[in-house]
C-alpha cells in the first residue's frame, strides 16, 4: 500500500466533478448562472450556502482567496499567514494607537484559522437590539433553533479531558480556586487531536470549520464555488441586484447571475465597500464599527506547560463579562508568536527562550464600547479607524491585572505583561498593582483584533441602518447582508456562532419567502 492511501480521507477531497473553478485556471471571461450568489465563504458565507442549497435552489459562492484543502495545510506559521491571511496578517486598525486585525482570506474565511469556538450570542444582547435597535423580528427563542441545528450539523461540544492540555488545565484550576467562574470551551469539534495548531489550520481535518463542512456540503448538493474570485461589485438593474462581476486570480472577468438575490457575506471589513462600490448610498455605511480588542500575557512557570500539546484555545470565563466588560481566554501560541513576547535580551532572553515548554500565554478580549468606521483609502483599500475609549482602557487594566494574579497563583516565577511603561517583567503578586494603575494610554499595550462588528448595521431606520430586519438593504431588492457587519452590537462573547446562526435564519426565512412568492 503506498502512503497516500494509508493516510485518513478528508471531507475537502472527492468533491463533484466541475463544482469547484479556480480563479487561477480561469482561461477566459466566465457567466454562470444560480437562484442565489453568496460573496464570501466563510462563517456567514458558508451557512448561508448550505442552507440554501439544502432548500433546494442553486447556489453559487465567490471567494476572493484559493481553496486550500486539508493535506496542504502546513504548521509554519510565515508560509501560513502569507497564504491564509489577508494581506498576510499585516492589516491594522489605524487610530491612536495601531492595532493589527487578523481575517482569514480563503475557501472557510477564518473558521479555517481560529480556534473554533461555539458561543450562542447572550440574550441580554437580544434584549438590548430589540429595545435599542428596532429588532423586534429577531428573538432568542427562534435563534435558539439555528443554534441547535448548527451544533448538531458541525458537532459542538466541550474541549475533553484527553486533550486539554496543561495551559488550559492550569488557567481552570486557578480560576475555579479563586471563585471565578470558569469552564472548557465548546468548538466545533469531532476528534480533537490537541496539535494545538488551528492557528495555521487543523490538519486533522477534526476543527469543522466552513472548508470541510458546510461548503463541501453545498457543492455536494449541486452548488458551485470559484475561488482565487474577488469581488469587484454587484451589479443593479434599477435597484435590484441582479449579478455579481468578480475577477479572477487570472485577470478575467467571472460574472455570476443571481436570478433570485445576492448575499454579501464579505466580513465587517470588506462589506461596506463591496456595497460602496456598487453604488448603496447611506448615510450609516461605514460607522458604528465595533470589536473586540484583545491582548495576552506570558507567564513562565517551574512546572512544565508544553503549550504544543492540548486544544488551542481550550478554557475561558465570561465572569467579567456583564461587570467589567471582559472575557478570560487561554490561547496556546506556536512557539514563533510565543518567542516574540518573552521578554529579555542576551542571556536572559536566551534563558527564557531556552524554557519556552514552561510558558502558559492567557488572554482578555475586551468587549470594548468605542464605535470607529470603515472607509476607503487612497489607493482603494480598506480604512479601518478606531480608538479604544477610557473606559475600555479601565476595562483593560482590571483585565491584565486579573490574569496575573491568576498566573501567580498557579506558581508563576514571572509574569510577563508587554505594557509600555510597566516592567516587562513582574516576579511578586505585590507588583499587579502597577498594572492596576498602569496606563490608559491605547498604545502602550499590544491588542490584536479578531471580532469584528457593525460598519452594515441593521435596524428599520434607513437614515442611521444599512440593513432591513430582514437583512435586506434599504432600497434595494434581491440584496442581501449576512455577517457581522449587520450586528448593531459587539458581543462579549466569540461570535463565529452567532454569525452563523443570524446567517442560517436570515436565509431560512428567505427560502421561505420565496417558496410562498412561488405559491402565489
Amino acid at each position: 500500500m503506498q502512503p497516500s492511501e494509508a493516510r485518513p480521507r478528508f471531507a475537502d477531497e472527492d468533491l463533484p466533478e466541475g463544482s469547484v473553478v479556480d480563479g487561477d485556471a480561469v482561461s477566459g471571461p466566465l457567466v454562470d448562472e444560480a437562484d442565489f450568489v453568496v460573496v464570501g465563504s466563510g462563517a456567514a458565507g458558508g451557512t448561508a450556502a448550505y442552507t440554501l442549497a439544502c432548500a433546494g435552489y442553486s447556489v453559487i459562492v465567490l471567494e476572493e482567496g484559493p481553496y486550500v484543502k486539508t493535506r496542504e495545510l502546513v504548521e509554519e506559521v510565515h508560509a501560513t499567514f502569507g497564504r491564509l491571511f489577508r494581506s498576510k496578517g499585516l492589516q491594522v486598525l489605524e487610530g491612536r494607537a495601531f492595532m493589527p486585525m487578523l481575517q482569514g482570506r480563503c475557501v472557510g474565511g477564518s473558521t479555517l484559522v481560529n480556534s473554533a469556538i461555539a458561543w450562542r450570542v447572550p440574550e441580554d444582547v437580544v434584549d438590548d437590539w430589540r429595545a435599542s435597535f428596532g429588532l423586534g423580528s429577531i428573538t432568542m427563542k427562534e435563534l435558539d433553533g439555528h443554534f441547535d441545528a448548527i451544533e448538531h450539523d458541525l458537532s459542538v461540544r466541550s474541549v475533553a479531558e484527553d486533550v486539554l492540555g496543561e495551559n488550559n488545565r492550569l488557567f481552570l484550576d486557578v480560576a475555579r480556586s479563586r471563585g471565578i467562574v470558569a469552564a472548557p470551551m465548546r468548538r466545533y469539534d469531532r476528534g480533537c487531536k490537541g496539535s494545538a495548531l488551528c492557528l495555521t489550520g487543523c490538519q486533522n481535518g477534526a476543527k469543522q470549520g466552513m472548508s470541510v463542512t458546510y461548503v463541501p456540503w453545498s457543492l455536494a448538493r449541486g452548488a458551485r464555488l470559484y475561488s482565487s474570485c474577488r469581488v469587484e461589485r454587484v451589479v443593479l438593474a434599477g435597484n435590484r441586484a441582479v449579478a455579481v462581476r468578480a475577477v479572477a486570480a487570472s485577470g478575467h472577468v467571472v460574472e455570476a447571475r443571481a436570478r433570485r438575490g445576492v448575499l454579501v457575506a464579505a466580513s465587517t471589513v470588506q462589506t461596506p465597500g463591496l456595497l460602496r462600490r456598487s453604488g448603496v448610498r447611506s448615510p450609516a455605511l461605514g460607522r458604528y464599527f465595533q470589536a473586540h480588542p484583545g491582548l495576552a500575557l506570558g507567564g513562565l512557570f517551574d512546572r512544565p506547560i508544553e503549550m504544543a500539546f492540548g486544544a488551542t484555545q481550550g478554557c475561558e470565563s465570561i465572569h467579567f463579562r456583564k461587570t467589567d466588560r471582559f472575557k478570560l481566554e487561554t490561547i496556546s501560541m506556536p512557539p514563533e508568536l510565543a518567542a516574540a513576547r518573552v521578554p529579555g535580551v542576551g542571556k536572559a532572553l536566551a534563558s527564557r527562550l531556552a524554557r519556552l515548554g514552561h510558558v502558559a500565554v492567557w488572554a482578555a478580549q475586551i468587549r470594548a464600547e468605542a464605535q470607529g468606521t470603515v472607509g476607503t483609502g487612497l489607493l482603494g483599500g480598506d480604512v479601518v479607524r478606531y480608538t479604544m475609549t477610557e473606559n475600555d482602557m479601565r476595562a483593560t487594566r482590571k483585565a491584565v491585572a486579573v490574569i496575573a494574579r491568576l498566573m501567580f497563583d498557579g506558581g508563576a516565577r514571572e509574569v510577563w505583561p508587554g505594557i509600555h511603561g510597566v516592567p516587562p517583567v513582574l516576579t511578586s503578586p505585590d507588583q499587579v498593582a502597577l498594572l492596576e494603575d498602569g496606563p490608559l494610554e491605547p498604545r502602550s499595550y499590544s491588542y490584536i483584533a479578531t471580532h469584528l462588528f457593525g460598519a452594515a448595521r441593521m435596524g428599520p431606520d434607513p437614515g442611521t441602518s444599512v440593513c432591513a430586519p430582514d437583512f435586506s438593504v434599504h432600497g434595494t431588492r434581491g440584496l442581501y447582508v449576512v455577517d457581522s457587519s449587520v450586528f448593531p452590537t459587539n458581543l462579549g462573547v466569540n461570535p463565529q456562532h452567532s454569525i452563523m446562526a443570524m446567517s442560517r435564519l436570515a436565509c431560512t426565512r428567505l427560502a421561505n419567502a420565496e417558496r410562498f412568492a412561488a405559491v402565489a
